[in-house]
């Protein structure tokens, strides 16, 4: 039976930046990752865009997986619009006194990085395609069989087998869950004219509607609604999915044309107040998975791995109780709040109450307001809700 000081359980792109981490902090890893090993078959590394706010960038550049050749999109200015209401909010990171909010990366892109990360790290072994079915904690270990019967064992056990985590499940966390009753669908447009480094989120009852920066002059788009109209909206053809856009972001970028390949996905809420057990902790999605307004999921989910990397760096054994104790208690906090908020966002926007509507955009009305509220929102959107590890500041 081999041995291991850590086990992560999935390689998606949060699991695999906690496991070059770890083993930059000089622990031997196991990665067990279900999908073939090449981005294109890795259901994490797919089309999506992923908006990287500025916390996530140092993150990503302090574990080495920000190289200057990944292509990314500067984003210096949010545009927040309501369709059919009042209220509106525009952020410059020049106000703020930052060169950029974040940065927008395609996940394929980023996702071809970490696997050549993953590959050159000494201290990760990477068990792929493999699958773990059962695990069992005992006093100073966690012993783990794979599906085709292989035994291992590490002093700590990660889950980061996402939304429907076994890890999570069989160690007995507890987590609440809702469906939205909705999902997203992906694509990607030429616009006719967009300013460079700018992104969009246009609130609508069905839902949000996001435009990101891509490379070329395209923009991804993040198209929410119920999961009918989003089924009915997958058949359209591109004709019709470009009126259908035009309609509903209306007419400030001079049209869309060349519609990319779509893809969709079901959007839940999850919530894990506590995401440890002995020898065992669950991060990313595996704790908690957002709706993605305001686009916080991934990175919540990196910082859950920059946390728990330098809570455990130094120990001689990861999966001591008091560690794990200490990364619950100190990653509670920003949890707790940015699921609040992209939950609150969600419903606000969507309710049929006309008076939760008007609430609504009295929000984004005061927040163009008030330079206070829209500092406080801008460093949490950035990533910089305290406590801020000291990869999140730019350490490494």
């Amino acid at each position: 039976m081999k041995d291991f000081d850590v086990i992560l359980a999935g390689g998606g792109l949060v699991g695999a930046a906690a496991a070059v981490g770890l083993a930059r902090a000089g622990y031997q890893v196991a990665v067990i990752e279900a999908a073939a090993r090449r981005a294109n078959h890795q259901p994490s590394y797919d089309d999506r865009t992923l908006v990287v706010n500025a916390a996530s960038l140092n993150i990503l550049s302090g574990l080495g997986l920000l190289p200057a050749g990944l292509a990314r999109m500067p984003v210096r200015e949010i545009r927040i619009t309501r369709a059919g209401g009042f209220g509106s909010l525009c952020l410059k990171s020049e106000q703020y006194q930052r060169e950029f909010f974040g940065a927008v990366i395609v996940a394929r892109e980023l996702g071809n990085v970490v696997l050549d990360a993953l590959k050159a790290c000494p201290g990760v072994t990477e068990l792929c395609p493999a699958t773990l079915e059962t695990f069992t904690v005992e006093s100073d270990h966690v012993r783990v069989r794979l599906g085709d019967g292989t035994l291992i064992r590490s002093r700590l056990l990660i889950g980061s087998d996402g939304t429907h985590s076994m890890v999570r499940q069989s160690a007995g966390i507890e987590s609440d869950h809702h469906d939205y009753g909705q999902s997203a669908m992906i694509f990607n447009v030429r616009p006719g004219n967009a300013p460079a480094g700018v992104a969009w989120e246009r609130f609508t009852p069905r839902g949000p509607l996001a435009l990101l920066p891509q490379p070329e002059g395209r923009l991804g788009v993040v198209w929410i609604d119920r999961n009918e109209a989003i089924d009915e909206s997958m058949s359209w053809s591109d004709d019709q999915l470009i009126a259908r856009l035009e309609a509903r972001f209306g007419p400030s970028l001079g049209g869309f044309s060349q519609p990319g390949r779509r893809a969709r996905y079901p959007l839940l809420r999850q919530r894990t107040p506590r995401p440890v057990a002995e020898r065992i902790a669950v991060i990313g999605n595996a704790a908690n998975s957002v709706h993605p307004v305001s686009a916080q999921g991934f990175n919540l989910g990196l910082r859950d791995a920059a946390s728990l990397i330098e809570t455990l760096a130094g120990r001689s054994d990861p999966g001591d109780p008091e560690a794990l104790d200490a990364y619950a208690r100190s990653r509670y906090p920003d949890q707790e709040a940015t699921v609040r908020y992209t939950d609150t966002l969600a419903r606000a926007f969507t309710n049929p109450s006309l008076l939760a509507r008007f609430g609504a955009g009295l929000g984004l009305a005061a927040h163009a307001a008030l330079p206070g509220l829209s500092r406080r929102l801008v460093r949490s959107a950035m990533g910089f809700r305290d406590p801020v590890t000291r990869l999140a500041r730019g350490g490494s």
